[in-house]
């Protein structure tokens, strides 16, 4: 599971990080470059859910209309190779 750094004082939010250890490398970095080393009340690292970006786009549901003419379509090529073959 990825991790980010968050920090509600300037509404940043880091990169994905794989390992926890580089989003609190990146949040000292941001404390040292934009809050001269003050901690921000608030800031935390948080652990997110991953979502493949594939798994995303395959996500979405088709349509009835997709599913139909996905259907008919089967049907046609099924009938093009048992008429082609039977004859």
């Amino acid at each position: 599971m990825p991790y980010t750094y968050n920090c509600p004082r300037c509404g940043t939010a880091s990169r994905h990080y794989f390992f926890r250890a580089n989003a609190e490398g990146h949040g000292s970095r941001h404390r040292r470059r934009r809050h001269d080393g003050d901690y921000p009340v608030g800031e935390n690292i948080r652990r997110i859910a991953w979502v493949h970006p594939f798994a995303r786009a395959s996500a979405r549901r088709p349509s009835k209309g997709d599913t139909v003419a996905a259907a008919v379509a089967v049907l046609l090529v099924l009938w093009s190779a048992w008429h082609a073959f039977t004859n």
